[in-house]
């Protein structure tokens, strides 16, 4: 009787476990037989271990181009360009993950920033999200001035004592046409492991957000030459099509490379504007650049008392779907022992803007070498 007695009491608990706990375990068989439900096993092997730890170390930056027109005072119209950038920063940071799914924070070592991921990798698709943060109160100026006379050209750097703040949401999708042999898990988060070299088409989506603020009062002379813009929004959705490929020229080693061109159907740009008031008067409209050969000022800066100043909101002036070209690039180098991996990887991804007040785009660069304990 007692193992009657001792069965009967097991099935008692199971059906006593809590919902949450039944949905758990539903969802922890649904991912462990996803991701290698149609791999062909000699091509794609799963670890046996289905946890990852993984401390990860990162180089990179992240660079805003903005350009605008002003008029010259000698005629005609000048040309300002103001870029900033984060520099090359480092940053160090862990990632923990279940079956390629997991999350994972990076904090900068060199500067000011922070990255938030999350990914979510099947034999067949991958899904990436990132928020990244950065400030930068050193922009590089260009101001470019052409006429009959003359050729001017001149770079300087201005010192911010409020930061221009950048802030980017960016999720991308993809999938795999052929993830019966190719695992674009065993390239970017090593929950499958590629056993012999293949290839696949893969077709994509990705979605990026950003807002860049500098429209503090202390900010107004960069204010007055981007035309009384002080913060920008936009948004962009792409989709695509490419080629990805996995490399294996030796047993634990991986070599794979991305590349996707991609059509922007989705861009929205909204330029927040700001009136620049000094004692009370509104002088944004009546500033022009002045050319006199020592670098660039508007034409009233000498007479303008800091403390005078005073910014107002102005518009919002919003640009819908002006249809672009962009790419996704990505390459990664992996090893593989039985319970670590090593994986170095680095992508390239480019977002241009424009409207009426001007024109620029946003690009991003990062390196990754990350260190990996599967339990």
């Amino acid at each position: 009787m007692m193992p009657i007695t001792a069965y009967a009491g097991d099935g008692e608990n199971e059906k006593k476990q809590p919902a949450v706990v039944k949905g758990l375990m539903w969802v922890k068989t649904l991912i462990d037989s996803m991701a290698v439900a149609t791999v062909d096993r000699s091509y794609i092997e799963q670890p046996k271990k289905p946890w990852s730890v993984e401390l990860r170390t990162e180089a990179g930056e992240n660079l805003l181009k903005m350009t605008s027109d002003m008029p010259a005072l000698s005629g005609g119209v000048a040309t300002l360009t103001a870029e900033t950038s984060n520099g090359f920063s480092t940053s160090a940071g862990l990632w923990l993950g279940y079956r390629g799914y997991g999350f994972g924070w990076s904090k900068a070592l060199t500067g000011e920033g922070s990255t938030f991921s999350f990914g979510a990798m099947g034999g067949s698709f991958g899904i990436n999200l990132r928020i990244n943060t950065y400030r930068s109160n050193q922009p590089d100026l260009t101001l470019s001035y052409s006429n009959k006379e003359m050729n001017y050209n001149e770079k300087s750097s201005a010192d911010l004592d409020d930061p221009i703040r950048v802030r980017s949401l960016f999720l991308d999708g993809y999938y795999m046409f052929n993830g019966k042999h190719f695992s674009y898990a065993a390239a970017y988060d090593q929950s499958l492991i590629q056993r012999k070299s293949a290839g696949s088409l893969m077709a994509g989506l990705m979605y990026y957000h950003t807002s860049v603020s500098f429209e503090d009062r202390s900010n107004w002379p960069l204010m007055a030459l981007m035309k009384g813009v002080g913060k920008l929004k936009f948004t962009q959705a792409s989709v695509g099509a490419g080629y990805a490929y996995n490399w294996v020229p030796a047993r634990g080693w991986l070599v794979n490379m991305m590349v996707m061109p991609m059509l922007q159907f989705y861009n929205r740009l909204s330029a927040y504007t700001y009136r620049i008031y000094d004692d009370g008067v509104d002088i944004t409209d009546s500033m022009v650049i002045d050319i006199d050969g020592t670098g660039s000022e508007t034409d009233d800066v000498a007479d303008i008392d800091e403390e005078n100043i005073e910014i107002r909101e102005g518009d919002v002036i919003k640009t819908n779907n002006r249809i672009g070209l962009t790419f996704d690039a990505r390459m990664a180098v992996v090893y593989n022992w039985s319970n670590y991996y090593l994986r170095l990887y680095g992508y390239y991804n480019r977002f241009p803007y424009s409207n009426d007040k001007g024109h620029g785009r946003l690009s991003e660069w990062k390196a990754y070498a990350t260190f990996g304990f599967r339990f």
